[in-house]
């Protein structure tokens, strides 16, 4: 039927307004352009990526994202890429900005589905981190961005349990989506029944859900890290998530310390002028958003595993989502932007957005 029926099946996609030769020449001189788009580059970086990636940023239509009608715009500033949704959608693809976006069922969150964060969410959260959980010797080393630090949160016994039974496999660590010499550390991930429905596991688990007030089930599976000597992840920012994928972007960043090491392997805030030494048994906590605005990334968050010099370090993450991960992970979404029935835009907190938004509004963030 798709090969013979094409029009009675609704397959015919609808044609662009503008002839073929103008959409071919707005065209990216980069193939890391769509990538770059994606990690907000268009809008941090406007001096070289709208020079270098004029498709990527939606400075110009081009053959793989565009529009049918020449009217698009003018409905798109109306609001109709909601109001009239169906319809925008297919025909108004570039003016509704949404050519990057997988339309994938399972992937669209449950309209009653509630947001983990909210503006003044994560300064209420630190604050009563602070005050409510003494046994953990909780302090503030930084407030504005937040940084906490528990400096007896795990006991050696649980930290040496998490080791044997989370450090099953490891391998060599990924920075995004491959292997790359800026981070040389091995990975193992808590993500087989042996380990997940360990009991111990589940109870440290659970703890930090109760310090983040968000459930576990918007976390990520645990990541136990191996740095030996001469190993290091060189400066990194942990929000890699798009705003309109399954689970939205990574909100906390609960990190635990597995071992003391001899020298090095400190964990440093490359913007903030701040260190913090492994301890076996401790841990950090810091946002990766804004609290006055949970969708945008704070990028004095921005860090780096220091070298370590002598010894080994163990260490764990726990990354923390704004909706139900383990879930939307087990229907098969990834780490893409989804179509979402609240969809946000792709721009930052700080400066414009290029191109227009889906709900119609230009600029903002």
């Amino acid at each position: 039927m798709k090969a013979h029926c094409v029009k009675a099946c609704n397959l015919c996609k609808p044609k662009p307004y503008q002839d073929h030769a103008t959409l071919a020449a707005c065209e990216d001189s980069d193939r890391s352009c769509s990538m770059w788009s994606r990690e907000e580059e268009c809008e941090k970086n406007p001096g070289f990526m709208l020079k270098t990636c004029p498709a990527s940023c939606r400075q110009c239509q081009s053959l793989a994202c565009n529009d049918a009608h020449p009217e698009c715009a003018q409905w798109a500033e109306a609001g109709e890429c909601q109001k009239n949704a169906e319809f925008m959608l297919e025909h108004c693809r570039f003016s509704c900005d949404i050519c990057h976006v997988n339309f994938k069922k399972e992937c669209r969150r449950d309209k009653a589905m509630v947001p983990m964060a909210v503006p003044g969410t994560i300064d209420a959260t630190m604050e009563r981190a602070l005050a409510e959980y003494p046994q953990y010797t909780p302090r503030a080393l930084h407030r504005d961005p937040w940084v906490l630090q528990f400096d007896s949160f795990l006991s050696d016994e649980e930290v040496d349990h998490i080791v044997a039974t989370a450090g099953h496999r490891f391998e060599r660590s990924l920075a995004g989506d491959g292997v790359t010499p800026v981070r040389t550390s091995a990975t193992s991930w808590c993500n087989v029944e042996s380990c997940l429905r360990d009991a111990r596991f589940q109870e440290i688990r659970q703890r930090i859900s109760n310090l983040t007030r968000v459930p576990w089930e918007n976390a990520e599976h645990l990541q136990v890290l191996k740095y030996e000597p001469g190993q290091f992840y060189r400066e990194h920012h942990d929000q890699n998530s798009p705003k309109n994928s399954a689970w939205g972007p990574r909100l906390y960043t609960f990190f635990m310390y597995l071992s003391d090491v001899e020298a090095g392997g400190a964990t440093r805030f490359t913007r903030l002028n701040l260190s913090v030494a492994p301890k076996k048994g401790s841990a950090i906590l810091w946002p990766s958003v804004f609290s006055d605005d949970p969708w945008s990334t704070d990028e004095r968050t921005y860090h780096e595993a220091c070298t370590v010099d002598k010894g080994v370090k163990y260490s764990a993450n726990f990354w923390v989502h704004m909706f139900e991960f383990q879930a939307a992970l087990g229907r098969g979404c990834d780490n893409s932007d989804y179509y979402q029935d609240d969809m946000q835009g792709r721009g930052g907190r700080k400066g414009g957005k290029v191109g227009t938004r889906l709900n119609g509004s230009k600029g903002g963030g």
